[in-house]
């Protein structure tokens, strides 16, 4: 009897897979028999046997398949680790013609308990958990490293002669390899806790002509930081070429693939909640071959892309963000308020030969902050100009659900309803579009009256801000809006009134003697004082005139 075992054993394992036992308690004598069908290993998180009343343990193997003879019976014995902290034991038996079995996931002892709940016997008597043979066969498979009897394939090619997917791949074969060498040397040396727990292996980092190579091991994805890298991504504008390469040269950031992967996944649910529908405007071009375009970015685009665009419903969206408005702190949204969706949108020249239209929506309950980009949620977005025809087929899309939603109002997810008022704003071209008025430089230009171009500058004429009536050439498009919820932009007022005044002041400028000697130099310099580019020049064009 050794210090391993209460028990001695006789046996000539390896060579014969039978092994006796012996085991003396009082004036008694229990002898057991094993045959050992497969000997199984130490798993790198290995689980140790609870301990005995001497204080002993031992290491539980995987895999390991052993027959007992106990009692003038055979138990057919088995261990399997089902997860790193979890060993399923399993007993077989036959009774008459019939076989069963037991497991159970809390001890040896535990699963014989299920077999006969009167039994005595010692779950790591019945397994061989002490069989010191056994233990140092195993032992022996951990520490066999073959080193010696390495064997180079000269079939291979060098590893800067392969391609890049080729590389990967003898990168993951290698990985694996060195990560059972690895695992057998932590076994080996013994790098564990006082509860068996091994350290484990995070990744290797590898150097190949001065290009570095980190091989990673099932490290526990945070779906928090990808997602605030995913946020960085799209708010910085940070392309995927661009990260990939600053990824390759420090190892440590997340890679790519991974970043890529869980866009997809936010892109999914997001469409799941407010699904994007795609539309067509028009087969046909939608562009003014006359028009003159100033592209300053030299983008070309097909003509047969288009008309082609891309919507989502009001409704899903409110779904979404009427409890974050809710729920915020303080609450922008209160029972019984009223919510006063603004309609918007604008064109603008992205190409030589495109246009792109964009319609948006906001919440004027929350006041200024409306005048925030990320407070604008896009509705549409389609390729094309700002034309009657065109809105009229976007403006089909959404009447029905503006109609819907000003009449019955929406129920948010806890029941509660909401009554919604629609108001529109957006630049004049914009405005008169959607009113189906004329343009501002005709006869009839007001968006709220009768007004006539020439008596514009008259000053004590009064007109009732109603609609207007003698210019009203079409439909408006969205009839759920009251004429009184129409609000040119201020912004777009604002720099067009100045414009005018300017030119005005600069003509009275260019009609005194004195513009070319003091005038014009004393502007220049006053520009130039805070931090403006200004100059007068005649142009060549126009007579030699100022300008």
């Amino acid at each position: 009897m050794d210090n391993f075992s209460t028990r001695t054993f006789q046996h000539d394992y390896p060579n014969n897979p039978y092994i006796d036992a012996e085991y003396v308690s009082g004036n008694r004598i229990f002898y057991s028999k094993y045959k050992i069908i497969a000997l199984g290993y130490y798993p790198q998180n290995v689980k140790y046997t609870k301990k005995s009343k001497n204080g002993t343990q031992y290491q539980i193997p995987d895999e390991y398949i052993v027959k007992t003879e106990v009692a003038d019976r055979m138990l057919h014995c088995k261990t399997k680790y089902i997860s790193a902290n979890k060993v399923l034991f399993t007993i077989k038996w036959k009774e008459d013609k019939a076989e069963w079995e037991v497991s159970s996931e809390r001890s040896s002892s535990g699963v014989i308990k299920n077999k006969s709940e009167e039994s005595k016997l010692s779950g790591i008597f019945v397994f061989g958990f002490d069989i010191e043979i056994l233990h140092q066969e195993r032992i022996k498979k951990l520490q066999k490293l073959d080193t010696e009897n390495i064997i180079i394939d000269k079939r291979k090619r060098p590893l800067n002669e392969l391609s890049t997917s080729q590389q990967n791949k003898r990168l993951i074969s290698f990985g694996q390899d060195a990560h059972q060498k690895i695992n057998q040397l932590i076994l080996k040396q013994r790098l564990t806790s006082e509860s068996g727990k091994s350290i484990r292996i995070c990744n290797i980092e590898l150097e190949a002509e001065n290009k570095i190579i980190n091989l990673k091991y099932n490290l526990p994805v945070d779906i928090t930081k990808l997602d605030a890298l995913v946020r960085a991504h799209d708010e910085a504008l940070l392309g995927r070429d661009g990260y990939r390469k600053l990824a390759a040269v420090e190892p440590h950031l997340t890679r790519e693939y991974q970043i890529a992967q869980r866009r997809n996944e936010i892109s999914k649910l997001i469409n799941n909640q407010i699904q994007i529908e795609i539309f067509n405007i028009d087969q046909k071009s939608v562009i003014d071959e006359d028009e003159d375009y100033n592209n300053s970015d030299g983008i070309l685009v097909d003509e047969h892309e288009i008309g082609n665009g891309a919507y989502r419903s009001i409704k899903s969206l409110l779904q979404i963000l009427i409890p974050i408005w809710k729920n915020s702190n303080p609450p922008v949204l209160q029972i019984g308020d009223i919510i006063k969706l603004k309609l918007g949108g604008d064109g603008r020249n992205v190409g030589r030969k495109q246009n792109h239209v964009m319609m948006t929506i906001c919440l004027l309950n929350e006041k200024d902050n409306v005048l925030k980009p990320d407070h604008q949620y896009c509705i549409c977005l389609f390729v094309g100009k700002e034309k009657y025809d065109t809105l009229e087929k976007v403006a089909h899309i959404f009447n029905d659900q503006l109609s819907e939603l000003q009449e019955n109002g929406i129920y948010d997810n806890d029941n509660i309803h909401w009554k919604i008022e629609f108001f529109f704003s957006a630049d004049w071209k914009f405005m008169y579009i959607i009113m189906g008025l004329n343009a501002p430089n005709s006869k009839y230009f007001c968006l709220y009256c009768d007004c006539e171009l020439n008596n514009r500058w008259n000053m004590n004429l009064q007109w009732i801000i109603n609609k207007n009536t003698k210019g009203q050439k079409k439909p408006a498009l969205f009839p759920v809006i009251k004429q009184e919820n129409y609000i040119p932009d201020e912004l777009h007022l604002l720099l067009r009134i100045s414009d005018v005044l300017m030119e005005c002041f600069f003509n009275d400028l260019f009609k005194k003697k004195e513009f070319e000697q003091q005038i014009k130099n004393q502007v220049e310099q006053v520009m130039k004082d805070i931090k403006i580019h200004f100059e007068f020049f005649k142009s060549k064009s126009n007579g030699g005139k100022w300008n």
